[in-house]
């Protein structure tokens, strides 16, 4: 029965992490050029005009990074007898550790300017600045979490060992 959770929840991260994946790399070709062409005008016209705010939360926010999160968490709990697997989910969760804490802490506070103020009263110059700086995290998130990504690929391309049962002679 282990085995088995084990494989369900190492499937629903896998899902959950190419959901995320795809999500970003999406949002990384055709959204981000949008707003980013040609700040500070391209940023206050993106995000005074549209509703990305409403959709992007429900996409890569906080409830959805936790929903994202859980199926590995319970991998790891349920594999973690098995020791090949153990090693490459044990990176996917440092990865994610990583990403989270990355996101909430450097790249919100740039998004509370650009994403909900429209760039605010910072000068063109600031706006250009932290455009610039949110692309390269963005980038430098999607990277690392790839890494992750590709992680849980491979303990699922392990072979699952058997526990075997000592009977009595």
């Amino acid at each position: 029965m282990r085995a088995k959770l084990f494989s369900l929840f190492l499937w629903l991260a896998i899902i959950a992490a190419a959901t995320w994946f795809g999500g970003t790399l999406y949002q990384m070709l055709v959204i981000v050029p949008m707003w980013a062409a040609s700040p500070p005008e391209s940023v206050r016209e993106f995000f005074t005009q549209t509703r990305y705010n409403e959709t992007i939360w429900n996409f890569f926010g906080p409830p959805f990074m936790i929903a994202r999160s859980l199926p590995l968490v319970l991998a790891i709990i349920f594999g973690w007898h098995l020791r090949p697997q153990r090693t490459w989910l044990l990176i996917a969760v440092l990865v994610k550790a990583f990403g989270i804490a990355f996101t909430l802490f450097y790249i919100y506070p740039i998004n509370e300017v650009l994403f909900l103020n429209a760039g605010g009263n910072h000068s063109p110059e600031e706006v250009r600045q932290l455009v610039d700086k949110w692309v390269l995290s963005d980038r430098i998130r999607f990277v690392v979490g790839t890494i992750g990504f590709i992680s849980l690929l491979r303990a699922l391309s392990l072979p699952i060992e058997r526990q075997r049962r000592h009977s009595a002679p």
